[in-house]
């Protein structure tokens, strides 16, 4: 299949969310979720399906807060720059073992 790969440099999903706020707040709007996500610094991506972490840490340190609700998770012991080919395709085929119910 197709996949489009995101990778997040210098980011932080509480200053997003801070900064999209405060500028709907100076719009004098009160908004709908998908008005916010349109919003967001990521707007016109679509959420992602995989969050993937490297170098074992086993949380998102702020990692896209809103748009990761209903991510699939991964953990690797792998470091990033050492993350290979054969590391994605082992956690694609897991994904597609995994039952997503999208919070239902």
């Amino acid at each position: 299949g197709e996949y489009t790969f995101w990778r997040g440099l210098s980011y932080g999903g509480r200053a997003e969310i801070l900064d999209t706020t405060n500028r709907l707040i100076a719009q004098g709007k009160s908004v709908t979720e998908a008005e916010f996500s349109e919003a967001l610094w990521t707007a016109g991506m679509p959420d992602p399906d995989i969050i993937v972490r490297t170098s074992g840490e086993q949380r998102l340190s702020g990692f896209l807060p809103w748009q990761g609700v209903y991510s699939e998770l991964f953990f690797v012991e792998t470091h990033w720059p050492a993350f290979s080919k054969e590391d994605f395709q082992k956690i694609i085929a897991e994904y597609h073992e995994r039952d997503r119910r999208h919070g239902k």
